[in-house]
């Protein structure tokens, strides 16, 4: 069966550029003259897509579900029997069930999964004191990201539309007992009732109030003129404003950066299935 796919259209939640990156290189990868792209990172966007278009569904990781605000903003987006692919990306530890949950997700609005992938990108904990998954996606898991969009086209132009397994992919590859590490440390955080780090902080003698923190937030949770305040209520811990902020004045010094770097800190190869 000949299947005349005229486009490739990218659906991403992607904060920190990661998710958007991976998805934007799987659709180089495929061929497909004609890319447009739906950025979901700052506000829901109303979409129906054909079964003449390929989607690219991409977003983070978080705490090993889909970022909850990218399964918010999906809610406008709908599928016509669309060929689909989802990419969970992830900091390094697990997605643990994010993959089903995001081809579930793109199955309820209407698209036919026929390809999937998880991908490593850097978590947004990452510091130079924590390192984690430093500068992922490099320049090798963009050379994968082109080599699966490329299959993905090959599956489409044999006519095989067929639906795949999310469940089914590899699992990521773990340093023996960091998981049970992180798991048990969990658990006596939780016992002694250990305080959570619930927002970026501001060094206010560095930050110059130039806005960019206000347009970074993908859910308004600064406020321009008060960008040394970030409201808890709203805020998603993705450390955009913190990664993006040129004069270096926001951190989150969350506990959970050194307990990832040092139990996951092998390199983590992306899984792919078709």
């Amino acid at each position: 069966m000949d299947m005349d796919i005229k486009k490739a259209t990218t659906i991403t939640f992607s904060p920190t550029g990661t998710s958007r990156t991976v998805a934007n290189y799987i659709a180089q990868g495929t061929g497909i003259a004609q890319i447009d792209g739906i950025d979901l990172t700052h506000e829901a966007v109303k979409a129906s897509l054909g079964s003449d278009e390929l989607a690219i569904i991409s977003a983070p990781v978080y705490g090993g579900k889909v970022a909850r605000l990218a399964v918010d903003r999906m809610s406008e987006i709908c599928g016509n029997g669309t060929p689909a692919v989802v990419i969970s990306v992830y900091g390094n530890r697990h997605y643990e069930n994010a993959l089903v949950q995001l081809a579930d997700l793109a199955r309820e609005k209407g698209f036919v999964v026929i390809a999937a992938a998880t991908f490593v990108g850097e978590h947004s904990y990452s510091t130079p004191a924590n390192p984690i998954a430093v500068g992922r996606p490099d320049d090798g898991d963009r050379a994968q990201a082109l080599q699966f969009g490329a299959a993905i086209k090959q599956k489409i132009d044999a006519g095989n539309l067929s639906e795949i397994d999310a469940a089914a992919i590899d699992q990521p590859e773990q340093i023996e007992g960091a998981m049970a590490t992180f798991k048990s440390t969990i658990a006596r955080w939780m016992t002694e009732g250990m305080p959570s780090i619930k927002t970026p902080t501001t060094d206010a003698s560095l930050c110059v109030h130039c806005g960019l923190c206000v347009k970074l937030c993908p859910n308004q949770a600064i406020e321009a003129g008060n960008e040394c305040v970030t409201n808890p209520d709203r805020c998603i811990k993705c450390c955009a404003c913190v990664k993006g902020c040129n004069q270096h004045a926001r951190t989150l010094n969350s506990p959970f950066a050194p307990l990832i770097s040092q139990n996951f800190n092998n390199h983590k190869e992306n899984k792919t299935i078709i």
